[in-house]
């Protein structure tokens, strides 16, 4: 998206600004807009991509929304929800069936670059409800926005280019703990709609490394998780808390997904670990299944019902390869597995979950490679 035009900001009032707010209500639609699309933008000169107080120029100029999803830097304002938690204020995407019951939670953790494409976290939402009916009609979907100057990630030191080809500090990993408490803060917003005995974690590539670090420092308090395309960056000193550790994943289903090719993103000795501790065969079950209509299969590694890893083969590119698994219900069953996952040693409220002391969080080797 290179520009010929000047991409340095206007004045220092747009600036402060985009300080104070990280979205803004488009001017012509119900939607929200990222402010990442004024960092740069020439305003108040047009650019030839992104509009300044729309959501895209197609709404600015009265002609509905862009067929180009990438101009249109937004999100569905229905789904649109910002929370505070102590001193902090974090936005998220909400998707919730509704009914009579309490349903089960599903926390979505995106990748790395959504930091400085925010709006890319409502194609994930989008697109998982659209494939997913078991998703659509029986979870409520929490998505946090892991994105510029989101409390619940850590900046990096290292730099990217953003929309604008201007370089500037990118993502190094969520803020586990913070996560976590924003988790409960949103919990809390939704009530008795939400069931805290099916509390589920997801997220793929950055997302799913701290899907990761949920399960090792919560995860007596969730019924499932799923991580994707992501190994865990575990506390150097984690063999010192082993046992603590181990008390977390115990009883915890773990169901991990990765491109076979993908070699990095999977730590064998992780799975054998937790088998063992688990009392179970470290020689796991295989069974080889495929996606219907698609090129994608994949290879399960099974050592109990609680406890697999999946490598998929097809997809995309070796590491993107997580849309199959969201998307393909009947070939992996993911949601359903999770539907009927409950946790035995739940939450009463979420006062549980902040009492909690978890394993204590110091960075490693993991901590800093570079997402992707």
């Amino acid at each position: 998206m290179d520009s010929d035009v000047d991409m340095s900001v206007g004045s220092g009032a747009a600036c402060e600004e985009e300080e104070q707010e990280r979205w803004f209500a488009c001017s012509g639609c119900d939607r929200m807009v990222t402010s990442l699309i004024r960092r740069g933008h020439p305003h108040p000169e047009k650019h030839h991509y992104y509009a300044y107080a729309h959501c895209c120029l197609s709404c600015e100029e009265g002609q509905g929304h862009s067929q180009d999803e990438w101009a249109c830097a937004s999100v569905p304002g229905s789904l649109f929800r910002k929370i505070k938690f102590g001193s902090r204020e974090q936005h998220y995407l909400l998707h919730n069936p509704g009914g009579l019951t309490p349903l089960p939670v599903l926390l979505f953790l995106h990748g790395a670059h959504t930091y400085i494409y925010p709006e890319t976290l409502w194609w994930d939402i989008e697109k998982l409800l659209e494939h997913n009916h078991t998703a659509r009609e029986e979870f409520i979907v929490i998505a946090p926005f892991g994105s510029v100057g989101e409390p619940v990630v850590h900046p990096s030191e290292w730099l990217k280019r953003n929309r604008f080809q201007i370089e500037e500090p990118y993502v190094k990993c969520f803020a586990v703990e913070i996560l976590w408490e924003f988790f409960l803060a949103a919990l809390d917003d939704l009530g008795s709609s939400a069931d805290l005995a099916r509390l589920h974690v997801t997220g793929y590539s950055m997302g799913g490394q701290a899907t990761w670090g949920l399960a090792f420092r919560y995860g007596s308090l969730l019924a499932s998780v799923a991580p994707m395309a992501a190994c865990c960056a575990w506390p150097k000193d984690a063999w010192d808390q082993e046992e603590s550790i181990f008390r977390e994943l115990e009883k915890l289903p773990l169901w991990f997904f990765a491109g076979e090719a993908d070699s990095r993103t999977v730590t064998w000795r992780d799975f054998l670990w937790l088998a063992d501790k688990r009392g179970l065969p470290t020689e796991a079950a295989t069974q080889d299944i495929a996606v219907e209509g698609q090129t994608v299969s994949a290879t399960v590694y099974t050592w109990s019902s609680d406890l697999h890893l999946a490598l998929l083969r097809g997809t995309r590119t070796s590491h993107s390869m997580w849309d199959p698994v969201y998307h393909n219900e009947g070939a992996f069953g993911l949601f359903t597995r999770m539907a009927a996952a409950r946790c035995v040693s739940a939450m009463r409220s979420s006062a549980d979950g902040r009492r909690k002391t978890p394993v204590e969080s110091k960075s490693s080797s993991a901590d800093d490679n570079r997402p992707a």
